[in-house]
């Protein structure tokens, strides 16, 4: 009797937690050195792309001039407010040493009044190299993705460029 209690009891605890909506989970792209990380959010794919048109790449080295993005898709899980999602991402770029290069707290502090949860669904981070970054140099560039409403729901994506 005391064993088919526990049995009960254990089956209910396992559905409780399989009813609740939360997500976490880490992800590693091998050939770019993407990591991420997730805790709240829940994402399907992340990686870096060339263009504003996502286009893919397959490695963090980059020319001088050019830009990166991480992009993430498949982005859900945030909190609600009047049927609108707000999202925020913290950009930074770090040299070799450690020293600050960019530090943008919210790049998406214009959109105030938040945004269906479908158009959020794909967030963008993106960093144009230029001046004072030096061909030869590597470059830690990492953003966090985050809900306004909900902050310690979170993304963070970083990696390592090099630009030639």
């Amino acid at each position: 009797m005391k064993k088919t209690v526990l049995f009960i009891v254990g089956v209910q605890v396992v559905m409780l937690l399989s009813a609740c909506n939360f997500s976490k989970g880490v992800k590693k792209d091998l050939s770019t050195g993407l990591t991420t990380s997730y805790n709240g959010l829940s994402i399907e794919d992340v990686y870096l792309a060339e263009d504003e048109e996502s286009n893919k790449v397959s490695t963090n080295t980059l020319a001088l001039g050019s830009k990166i993005l991480i992009v993430v898709t498949g982005v859900g899980n945030y909190t609600l407010k009047d049927g609108k999602v707000f999202p925020g991402c913290t950009i930074i770029l770090k040299d070799s040493a450690g020293k600050e290069i960019l530090n943008l707290p919210d790049a998406f502090a214009d959109q105030k009044d938040g945004l269906p949860e479908k158009e959020a669904s794909t967030l963008k981070a993106t960093l144009t190299t230029g001046d004072p970054m030096v061909v030869g140099q590597k470059y830690h560039f990492s953003a966090v993705f985050f809900d306004k409403l909900k902050k310690e729901s979170t993304i963070a994506t970083s990696v390592d460029v090099i630009m030639k």
